[in-house]
Parts: structure tokens; sequence; C-alpha cells
């Protein structure tokens, strides 16, 4: 008997390379979205720190100009966070998009996996079957010929 092919290997093989990647995008953006965290979160230090430092300016007593500065750049600092904020949950729509991609890959791929072990089954049940026919006529040839 011939050896095993299965037919559908360089779909299988292509839906593989596809996986890994979509694997590989989606660690990219969570790796970038980590990193836009971490720039957000410094950015919200940095706010709370002007605005200490705008409060203590008040108790002690300030020019208006000084506050009219101050407020001025909050302003730009909280638009700053704001801008941040929307960056992130747009790489998080990204990253959900890239996860959906990547589970009907892995339904497809597991189908085609599954679809392979079957056939790979029937073919070591006929593969069997036509060694039992060989046996079963070499020990009929080995009778006839005792007689």
């Amino acid at each position: 008997m011939k050896k095993f092919v299965f037919g559908l290997q360089s779909v299988l093989n292509l839906k593989q390379q596809s996986e890994k990647i979509e694997k590989e995008n989606l660690a990219k953006i969570l790796n970038e979205i980590d990193r836009e965290k971490k720039k957000l979160e410094v950015l919200k230090t940095h706010l709370r720190e002007v605005m200490e430092n705008f409060n203590q300016e008040i108790e002690a007593g300030t020019t208006m100009y000084k506050l009219a500065e101050a407020e001025a750049y909050m302003g730009k600092v909280r638009k700053m966070i704001e801008m941040q904020e929307y960056y992130i949950s747009e790489l998080e729509k990204e990253a959900e998009k890239v996860r959906e991609e990547l589970l009907r890959l892995s339904k497809e791929k597991k189908a085609l996996e599954n679809l392979k072990e079957r056939r790979f089954s029937e073919y070591m049940y006929l593969l069997n079957l036509e060694q039992a026919k060989v046996i079963d006529e070499h020990i009929s040839y080995k009778i006839a010929k005792s007689y």
C-alpha cells in the first residue's frame, strides 16, 4: 500500500503559518498596549503632581498670570491623557479583532487536524486489512502446499 498523504496538508500548513503570524501580531499589539498604559500612568502621575503644586501655590498666594498659566498647562496635560486613553482604546479594539481572527484560524486549523487524524485512522485500518489479507494468503498458500 502506498504511503499516507493528506491531500489538504498544504492548506493545513497555511493555516498553521497564518495562526503563527496572528499570534505574533497579537503579542505586538499587547506589548504596545502595555507600553501606552505605562505612558498614561506617567501622565496621570504628572498631572497629580502639577495639581498639588498648583494647590500649594494657591495657598501660598500667587499671581493671576501664574494661575492662568498653570491652569492652561493642566488643560494640555488632561488633553494628552484623553488622547492617550483614546489611543489605548483603539489598540484594544485592534487587539480584539486580531483575537477574533486568531480564534477563527484556530478553529479552521483544528478542523483540518481532526480531518487529517480521521483520514490517517482510515488509512491505518485499510493498511491493517491489507496486511491481514496478505497473511491469510500466505498461510493459505503454505497450507495448500503442505497437502
